[in-house]
């Protein structure tokens, strides 16, 4: 996060607004302990209070623990917004998104992995099945299931000789059971993705807010696993293209127009419809779509907390910087007369 945090405060810089980090602490006495860039690292300073709150805090842990609920309370108290207040369970978004009829036909099927019937009859339906944690990130403890001549070959994301076999449906249950730890995970229908030298590809569409608290896209990465990976996240290995320029390439150009609003329409609807099912405020999110061999668009994971590793040079900065700043600005009442935050 390192260089994403110096390209906000020089943003704000040359926009007059004040930028530094907050780390979880009372905010009674009415300062923070606050950090900002300088020669030798970020250093801490007592600052004001920040008038609107970005969550980027990277565990799980941590924001299910008492300080950071009495830091929501204390900002509540306070009326200071705070977005991207929490990760999101891949459990919980599908059992949102199946409200919305819109997007039934683009989401795979999916089930809580739990009592072993249920196990049974969602397999029985299903040839090539994803088994991935509940609240997992960067493509990380991800298995793929597939049957193959009656018996069921298991292969790992990150592991392309770690494979074992399951002899029946009852092995494969206790062998999942082992492995997920009594952790949750989900069991979701496998897509016949689409390919490009044998190499899997999904997109990751980058969404923001504007002013008029509407979604709009950032950006659009096209991401195209190693060959024989399971996966095509870049934390395993995978290669990241400019996504409409990969879609040029694949498809005949009135093709690739086609598919690329068809991509936008679908993870707009996506984020729409999880801010209007969801206490919290939200202003950023990564969208994870894929293609199937007949171009049809499926939603994958929604991520509340996308990566901010740094992927080349900008002349000035990334499109997100400046989106996430105007965000903030519009959550926060002060600027509706004076661009402060």
């Amino acid at each position: 996060m390192e260089k994403f945090y110096q390209e906000m405060k020089s943003y704000c810089n040359q926009q007059g607004i004040p930028f530094y980090l907050v780390k979880l602490q009372s905010l009674q006495d009415g300062v923070v302990e606050g950090y900002l860039p300088g020669q030798g690292g970020w250093k801490a300073l007592p600052l004001p209070i920040p008038d609107v709150f970005y969550n980027r805090i990277h565990s799980r842990k941590l924001e299910q623990s008492s300080s950071f609920k009495l830091f929501k309370t204390e900002l509540e108290e306070r009326s200071i917004p705070m977005f991207n207040g929490r990760f999101l369970s891949k459990h919980d978004v599908h059992e949102l998104l199946i409200l919305e009829d819109e997007l039934l036909p683009n989401l795979p099927e999916t089930i809580l992995f739990n009592e072993k019937e249920t196990f049974l009859t969602f397999i029985e339906k299903h040839s090539v099945i994803y088994f991935k944690p509940a609240s997992g990130s960067q493509g990380r403890n991800i298995c793929r299931l597939t049957q193959v001549a009656g018996k069921w070959k298991i292969e790992q994301s990150g592991h392309l000789q770690n494979v074992h076999f399951a002899d029946t449906d009852e092995k494969l249950f206790e062998t999942l059971k082992k492995f997920s730890r009594k952790r949750s995970f989900i069991l979701q229908k496998g897509i016949s993705l689409f390919e490009t030298d044998q190499r899997k590809v999904d997109f990751r569409i980058l969404l923001h807010r504007n002013e008029q608290l509407e979604w709009k896209v950032t950006s659009m990465v096209a991401r195209i696993g190693d060959p024989g990976t399971i996966v095509s996240n870049l934390a395993q290995g995978g290669l990241m293209k400019n996504g409409p320029d990969f879609l040029k390439e694949a498809f005949e150009l009135q093709d690739a127009s086609r598919i690329y609003q068809k991509l936008v329409r679908l993870a707009k609807n996506t984020a729409q419809a999880l801010v209007e099912n969801l206490d919290d405020s939200f202003g950023e999110l990564g969208i994870d779509l894929a293609l199937d061999t007949d171009t049809h668009p499926w939603i994958i994971e929604v991520n509340s907390k996308p990566s901010k590793k740094f992927q080349g040079n900008y002349e000035t900065f990334r499109p997100s910087v400046k989106s996430i700043i105007d965000f903030m600005l519009a959550l926060n009442p002060k600027t509706i007369h004076k661009r402060s935050c």
